[in-house]
């Protein structure tokens, strides 16, 4: 797997926006309570958390087995979860370049077409995506009031920054536009692989046959049973861990959902891992559940700190563990 020039590109952009997000909700934020918070917390709670975390990670790899499987292809769950593991600290490095790192480690692992893995993967994100909308719509209709509360506050606070900051976004939406209508230009020029209408109609096409995986998939009460259990442990991770934080520790079960989905959507953003954004819809969206602001960011900074140190470290030893494997398999003549 090659890192290209629009990878490294990616990667600036990801840290700048990155470096921005903080900057700006470190101004509502006062550092100072992260040791203290830190000393008093019961981290027996984050453990728990992680052996959570650590079980949806199997049982993702267990899922994205079952869709493997629809191709004839049947790799072992433990490298599927080390390719899941891989593609996490990837990731951590360059945005969206994780996914095709697991699939280059199941070609090299078990002769699977990249195509064809990817495939999959886009499954598993569709999967996870109509999941997400489920839970943000239950949540939805059942806290209106508080979370439109919390949408309110939000769209009240941005205002401000809106109104000081217009020209600048004006001019940055218009270079979008522009360069838009440029790629736009150069893909009618021919029908290579760099054009943008060939990428669109890629994208769209394993989009496609992402969904027609699903129905392919012989064993569907334990695809989407792992779904249901992949996502109550995502839940369960988050929520357990308010526990070793008093602010948080008398937490709602629908505060907890509002977390889970706030907290997903920050990892949505075009920023490292979520950093940054994900503190601040959690911290934000906490608010209207009677947490202060400086509470609920240190609650999100431990939940997701201690996440992301879990990945760095069973990444690292996922890359060992299969490069050990691939060694082997050279001096056995495999």
């Amino acid at each position: 797997m090659k890192v290209s020039l629009k990878d490294i590109l990616k990667l600036v952009i990801s840290i700048i926006i990155t470096g921005f997000v903080l900057l700006e909700i470190s101004k509502d934020f006062d550092w100072n309570k992260v040791w203290p918070a830190l000393i008093d917390f019961k981290f027996g709670w984050i453990f728990l958390s992680i052996a959570l975390s650590i079980l949806s990670h199997f049982i993702r790899a267990y899922r994205w087995t079952l869709l493997l499987n629809t191709g004839g292809y049947q790799p072992k769950i433990f490298t599927t979860y080390l390719a899941i593991m891989v593609c996490y600290l990837v990731n951590m490095a360059i945005p969206r370049l994780g996914e095709l790192a697991r699939c280059t480690v199941l070609k090299n692992e078990y002769k699977i077409p990249v195509s064809f893995s990817l495939g999959t993967v886009i499954t598993d994100r569709l999967t996870d995506l109509l999941m997400l909308g489920l839970l943000a719509l239950f949540l939805l209709v059942n806290q209106f009031d508080i979370v439109g509360d919390y949408f309110t506050n939000f769209a009240s606070d941005k205002l401000p920054f809106l109104e000081t900051n217009w020209p600048y976004l004006l001019v940055a939406g218009l270079i979008g536009f522009i360069a838009l209508v440029i790629l736009i230009k150069k893909s009618k020029t021919g029908g290579s692989e760099s054009s943008l209408v060939y990428r669109v109609g890629k994208f769209t096409s394993d989009i496609g046959a992402g969904i027609i995986t699903i129905t392919k998939v012989k064993k569907q009460f334990q695809f989407w049973l792992s779904t249901l259990a992949i996502w109550a442990l995502y839940f369960l991770m988050l929520y357990v861990i308010s526990f070793g934080f008093a602010p948080t520790a008398d937490m709602t079960l629908m505060a907890g959902l509002a977390v889970l989905v706030m907290g997903s959507l920050g990892m949505a953003a075009p920023v490292n891992n979520g950093i940054g954004a994900y503190q601040f819809f959690v911290a934000g969206v906490l608010v209207v559940y009677g947490i202060e602001y400086n509470d609920g960011f240190v609650f999100a900074l431990i939940s997701h700190g201690s996440q992301l140190v879990m990945v760095i470290l069973l990444g690292f030893v996922s890359l060992l563990i299969l490069n050990f494997r691939k060694r082997k398999n050279i001096i056995e003549g495999k």
